[in-house]
């Protein structure tokens, strides 16, 4: 179980190091599509369709990175006491909702990808499934994250037996 935690860590430092990348890609050539326009009078064909990749990438990435520190938005609509009692529950319904989406979007990704994999992209030329593939991505990090939640919730419950 350790090992497999360290492996998640190892590929969400990666990954995010890989966000950090194309975010600032991203930056560079919308900054230099936007001078080049304005005010050399010429654009960058493939720059907006190459932004677009990076900002599903670095979205998604995000995502998969904020399931896993717990940063999705969280309400608090029970007392303490209530509520303290309530969290075993309350938590792994949580991960069980949060598995599920994590399923739909490596379930319907899949299929998004099988179906654009066929067309490209008209300036890039890449196949138009790049957009769609971090979707299995994330969806396979949520999955893997949120099972090792449940996993160690779980572990942590029996020792306390």
């Amino acid at each position: 179980m350790d090992k497999l935690n360290r492996v998640l860590a190892f590929i969400d430092r990666f990954l995010i190091m890989i966000a950090k990348i194309l975010l600032t890609v991203m930056v560079i050539i919308v900054s230099v599509n936007v001078f080049m326009r304005y005010v050399l009078n010429s654009g960058i064909l493939w720059a907006e369709e190459i932004s677009l990749v990076c900002i599903v990438w670095f979205t998604f990435i995000a995502l998969a990175h904020g399931v896993k520190e717990k940063l999705h938005i969280n309400m608090n609509l029970l007392p303490y006491k209530i509520a303290q009692k309530l969290d075993i529950i309350l938590n792994k319904l949580s991960n069980i909702t949060i598995l599920f989406v994590g399923y739909i979007m490596v379930h319907y990704g899949i299929k998004l990808v099988n179906v654009t994999s066929r067309s490209i992209l008209p300036a890039s030329n890449l196949p138009a499934s790049v957009i769609y593939f971090p979707l299995i991505l994330s969806g396979i990090l949520i999955i893997s994250n949120c099972l090792i939640e449940i996993m160690s919730f779980s572990n942590s419950l029996r020792g306390h037996d």
